[in-house]
């Protein structure tokens, strides 16, 4: 008798979540967004510019239709690997005050966490691993990445993530414009703004400690930082934000 083959997810597939911003209940477009716990509370890590619906160096709106989102909706997993649940956070309080935090450079650096309140027995959360940032590896200029989101809404197996592939195209320890980023070569698209950037190498890689690693039996992974968008718009030139 055949047996069903076993499907394989990888970890990080399940850990890029669906992002929709809305005002008034009206969608303004999706972005990426994943969650990190910290003193037993929840998360949310996506852009600045995701969530205040305005651009980080000019503070312009960003949509076309000159509006601010006021929610946002997370496909989030539901008990069983598979299945979804949508749930709504507010982005404001009743005072009109932002309920997320920032970096203390404030909108300069281009990602922020959202403390999630929708989170219930129902809602199954796939913290991302941020000692992820801290694998012995060095990253260097032209290797390839992935950039794991939803390119112009795109999702598979419901809400899965794309796997995107550039290559680091800015010396990573090296500031861009000042700030904690690097820039990549890639060909990503709207919706994927707040996605987690991955180095993922088998073999044939420098760590930190002095060591050449030649082979290994699985792939290391480092953090790289959250993504946030091209530059000039039509390039391929994106950034980065460090962990």
């Amino acid at each position: 008798m055949n047996q069903p083959r076993k499907k394989i997810l990888d970890p990080l597939s399940g850990q890029s979540l669906y992002l929709e911003l809305t005002t008034l209940g009206q969608s303004l477009g999706t972005a990426t967004g994943f969650v990190v716990e910290s003193s037993g509370r929840h998360y949310l890590i996506t852009n600045w510019h995701v969530v205040s619906g305005r651009h980080p160096e000019t503070n312009a709106i960003v949509s076309s239709t000159g509006a601010v989102p006021d929610e946002i909706r997370i496909v989030h997993h539901g008990h069983t690997l598979g299945s979804w649940t949508v749930r709504t956070e507010p982005l404001q309080d009743e005072n009109k005050n932002n309920l997320w935090l920032e970096h203390p450079y404030g909108r300069q650096v281009d990602v922020v966490a959202l403390p999630l309140q929708a989170i219930d027995d129902d809602v199954h959360i796939y913290p991302f691993d941020l000692s992820l940032a801290d694998t012995d590896m060095i990253p260097q200029v032209a290797m390839p990445i992935s950039i794991i989101g939803f390119p112009l809404g795109l999702a598979s197996a419901g809400a899965f993530p794309i796997w995107k592939t550039g290559h680091i195209a800015s010396d990573p320890d090296l500031d861009y414009n000042d700030l904690p980023a690097f820039l990549i070569d890639a060909t990503t698209r709207g919706g994927m703004s707040g996605s987690p950037v991955v180095l993922r190498l088998l073999g044939g890689y420098s760590t930190r400690s002095g060591s050449i690693i030649m082979t290994q039996t699985r792939p290391s992974t480092l953090f790289l930082g959250v993504y946030s968008g091209r530059i000039h718009g039509e390039s391929e030139i994106g950034v980065v934000w460090r962990p």
